[in-house]
C-alpha cells in the first residue's frame, strides 16, 4: 500500500494503530503491518525490550515495562494499541491476557487486545477448533501454546517449527525474519497435508514473514488460515473503528 498525504491531512488522517512489540529490532511487523492496511491508518510502534538470546529471563522486565511502554505509545494518541508476543502471555498461563490488558487500563482507556488474543478471537470467526500450529518456536513453547489455547476451545492438531529447517534449530532474530516467503508457503502446505484432521492453520509469531502467503496458503490447503500479524492487524484496525474488507490475506480480513 503506498501511504498518501495531501497539504491538509497527515498519513493516518483515518486511524493510527499503536503496537507494542517485545523485541526493540524488528523488520516486518510495519512492513507487513502498511501490505494489509488502507490508505489513511498508520501505526505506531514502541517494544518490551525483549532480547531473544535470552527471551524468558527477559519477560519479567518486560511485562513491568508494560505501563510505560503503554505511556509512550499514547503520547502519538492512537485510537487502538495492540501487545505483540504470544509466548509472553503462554508462559504466564490461562487468564494472564486479562493483567496484561489490565496493566494497559491503567494508563489509558483505548482500545486494546493482545496477539494471542487476536488469533484466538480471529480463529473463532472463522469457526476453526482443531488448527495445525506452524510457528518459529520451540517444543516447550509449543506445549504452552497448546495448552493456553485449549482453554478457549482450540485443540492443536498438528505442529511444526521452521526452526526445524535451520542450523542448530534455535530462535535467531535475522534467520526467522528474513526467510523468504516460499518456503513458508511449503512448509505451511505441507503442514496441512500431514494433519488430515486440521480445520484451519494457525501461523503463530509474528517475528516470522507470513502475510503475503496467505491467500496462497488457503487456496493451496482449502483450510481458513490465521497468522499473527494479519490477526492483530484485523483487530487493531476493528478496535480503532476501522471496518474496510481488505483482499488478497485471506478470509479474516475479507469477511469480518
Amino acid at each position: 500500500m503506498a501511504l498518501v498525504a495531501t497539504a491538509d491531512r497527515p498519513y493516518g488522517w483515518k486511524a493510527r494503530v499503536g503496537m507494542i512489540t517485545p523485541t526493540p529490532a524488528h523488520e516486518n511487523n510495519a512492513y507487513e503491518f502498511y501490505q494489509m492496511a488502507p490508505d489513511g491508518v498508520t501505526v505506531v510502534m514502541t517494544s518490551l525490550g525483549v532480547v531473544l538470546a535470552d527471551r524468558e529471563a527477559s519477560y519479567g522486565q518486560a511485562i513491568d515495562r508494560l505501563e510505560a511502554a503503554t505511556e509512550e505509545i499514547m503520547s502519538r494518541k492512537p485510537m487502538s494499541i495492540i501487545q505483540a508476543d504470544v509466548p509472553l502471555i503462554a508462559f504466564q498461563g490461562w487468564g494472564f491476557e486479562a493483567e496484561i490488558l489490565g496493566k494497559i487500563k491503567k494508563v489509558t482507556h483505548t482500545p486494546a487486545a493482545t496477539d494471542l488474543g487476536s488469533c484466538i478471537l480471529a480463529m473463532q470467526k472463522l469457526g476453526i477448533k482443531r488448527p495445525a500450529m506452524l510457528t518459529p518456536f520451540d517444543p516447550n513453547t509449543h506445549d504452552k501454546l497448546t495448552t493456553y489455547v485449549a482453554n478457549a476451545g482450540l485443540e492443536v492438531s498438528g505442529v511444526k517449527s521452521v526452526l526445524d529447517e535451520m542450523p542448530g534449530q534455535q530462535l535467531r532474530g535475522y534467520e526467522v525474519s528474513t526467510m523468504d516467503l516460499g518456503s513458508v508457503l511449503r512448509i505451511g502446505t505441507q503442514l496441512a497435508k500431514d494433519t488430515p484432521d486440521a480445520d484451519g492453520i494457525w501461523i503463530t509469531g509474528a517475528l516470522m514473514p507470513s502475510v503475503s502467503t496467505l491467500e496462497a496458503l488457503e487456496q493451496a490447503s482449502g483450510l481458513p488460515v490465521v497468522g499473527s500479524m494479519q490477526a492483530m492487524a484485523w483487530q487493531g484496525l476493528r478496535l480503532a473503528g476501522v471496518n474496510d474488507q481488505m483482499q488478497g490475506f485471506g478470509r479474516l480480513l475479507r469477511e469480518f
